[in-house]
């Protein structure tokens, strides 16, 4: 039997975001996003009296490191065994007022289909800790170690690329 077309491609991208999850738990690749050739020296981790810190008020009331303000991208590509290739990108973008946006685009990329989801959040940092909070429709939170070194961004153990 064989499914319709709108099936398929379900299940295309059920197993596009299932290898797309994996691999963001497993993997630390960074794409460099800037086409100029040049990356800034400095290291700034969180807490740090280095350039590129700061702090002003977040709306979670705590408060937001400067040097994370901004867009930030990590790519995953993953070639299946079948041939298939499946990518995922997360892009978080760290707003100076406390806010955040997270969009995350699975694709197989043999087939050409994709999805994209969107969260809101709020996020503050503490030292060397960035807590996240998700406002509606989704819950929780989570803090992470994160640290800025010239245009990377690692948040646990994922690393990030400045957008530029």
């Amino acid at each position: 039997m064989t499914l319709p077309r709108s099936s398929r491609r379900l299940h295309i991208l059920r197993a596009a975001l299932a290898v797309a999850l994996a691999a963001l738990v497993s993997c630390k690749g960074v794409e460099i996003m800037d086409t100029s050739g040049t990356t800034g020296g400095t290291v700034v981790r969180g807490g740090g009296t280095g350039t590129g810190t700061g702090s002003g008020g977040g709306a979670t009331g705590g408060s937001v490191a400067a040097a994370m303000v901004g867009s930030w991208a990590r790519v995953v590509t993953i070639a299946a065994s079948d041939g298939t290739v499946y990518q995922s990108r997360t892009e978080w973008s760290f707003n100076a007022d406390g806010t955040a946006t997270r969009r995350v685009t699975a694709w197989n990329v043999t087939d050409g289909a994709y999805d994209t989801i969107t969260a809101s959040a709020l996020w503050s940092t503490a030292g060397s800790t960035l807590t996240v909070t998700w406002l509606a429709p989704a819950t929780g939170s989570f803090s992470l170690v994160w640290r800025v070194d010239g245009d990377v961004l690692t948040i646990g153990p994922d690393q990030f690329a400045r957008v530029r």
